[in-house]
């Protein structure tokens, strides 16, 4: 078989890529599980933007428009927005959305159909296969953060990893418009645990850093401590999340998006705004390099610019932003705790913006500016750099 772009990995990410390219180039799409959207390996929160991002808002379960912040020593912050900040998606049938999307714009997406090595040719990529093989002159990498293929062809790993555990319980929680997080090094060792509802059900899940345990025992902990361990267990769900984006994102006839190129927010470790907008300018730069004839590393690496203009400041501040928190012990969480625990201040953070969380600086600072003595460091990086 042959195509133009061969897209690996049928996530969002690579469904909107081929979406976004199929109208003008042959593309295909190879999913190597057996059905687009399974396993689930996400907690499903995203803003509003992303779901008009796949035209999936078939696929939300729940709006959220404000956050309960649960803090070691017992302090509870409460912020309420004054409107929707994000929304609660099925995330196997938003991945289903994608993929039509990119169907219907002429791609062929092949499921069950797992990349085994990746080598190049004379003209462009050849791609095997346990159906055999498949020549592109073009091939962008979408295929998560293990990804074979970017590996195969010499790319770099994304700087950090986060192993992540997550159950829906049969549990209707009261207020439903709000999402807990619960910070704590005994809770979520290097990132954060949540609960969000979603109607008669309510998404539990944390994720640690990998050197911290198995994020199913900090799971059972919480589930314990919250109360909620006997409550039935729908579904669970587990998976990894790569933080700290690689140093390149490009090569001759090759691009590398989403969780493949470590996109993920290092905050929150969300990846589909991310992913999905790389994706889209994946498909740009492939039309642009196609129209003039020229796949060259040079001509594409105009992708990496126009992504890193998007959100390049946000991931690099972000994860600064991580370096920090992952060394604060409980004591000084607390301390961030107590100091963003005024008006002032969680009528900041009510403002924020969870796929640029770190645009809060300024507004935070000025209304909160005792936070200087916690990261001075930090915070001027992020306002003056």
């Amino acid at each position: 078989m042959k195509c133009d772009v061969l897209v690996v990995g049928g996530g969002p990410t690579g469904c909107l890529a081929a979406a976004s390219m199929a109208h003008e180039l042959q593309v295909k799409v190879l999913e190597e599980h057996a059905r687009v959207g399974e396993p689930v390996q996400c907690a499903g929160l995203v803003t509003p933007r992303v779901v008009e991002m796949a035209s999936a808002s078939d696929a939300v379960l729940n709006k959220i428009d404000g956050a309960c912040i649960h803090f070691p020593g017992g302090r509870v912050i409460e912020l309420q927005g004054n409107e929707v900040k994000a929304v609660v998606v099925d995330r196997g049938e938003f991945d289903r959305r994608c993929a039509t999307l990119a169907q219907k714009a002429g791609a062929e997406v092949l499921t069950g159909s797992k990349v085994g090595s990746v080598e190049r040719t004379a003209d462009g990529l050849r791609a095997r296969t346990a159906e055999g093989e498949l020549e592109c002159r073009a091939l962008l990498a979408a295929d998560g953060y293990r990804s074979g293929v970017a590996r195969s062809l010499g790319f770099d790993r994304a700087r950090d990893l986060v192993r992540g555990s997550e159950v829906d319980l049969r549990l209707r929680v009261e207020d439903q418009r709000k999402v807990r997080v619960f910070l704590g090094n005994d809770v979520a060792p290097g990132f954060f645990a949540w609960a969000i509802p979603c109607g008669d059900l309510t998404r539990v899940g944390l994720c640690a850093s990998r050197e911290k345990g198995t994020p199913q025992d900090h799971l059972t902990r919480l589930l314990e401590e919250q109360g909620w361990a006997e409550a039935e267990r729908v579904r669970t769900y587990s998976g990894a999340i790569p933080l700290g984006h690689i140093a390149r994102t490009f090569a001759d006839r090759m691009l590398v998006a989403g969780d493949a190129a470590g996109m993920a927010k290092p905050i929150s470790g969300g990846g589909l705004f991310t992913g999905m907008t790389a994706g889209k300018l994946a498909a740009d730069t492939f039309l642009e390099a196609f129209r003039s004839g020229d796949l060259s590393q040079k001509k594409l690496s105009i992708y990496e610019e126009r992504w890193k203009a998007v959100y390049g400041k946000e991931l690099r501040n972000s994860y600064r932003v991580r370096k920090v928190f992952v060394r604060m012990c409980d004591r000084d969480l607390d301390k961030a705790g107590a100091h963003l625990d005024s008006e002032k201040a969680k009528a900041v953070l009510a403002t924020g913006d969870i796929d640029f969380p770190t645009a809060l600086a300024p507004g935070l600072l000025k209304a909160c500016p005792s936070l200087l003595t916690i990261a001075p460091l930090l915070i001027f990086r992020i306002l003056w750099r």
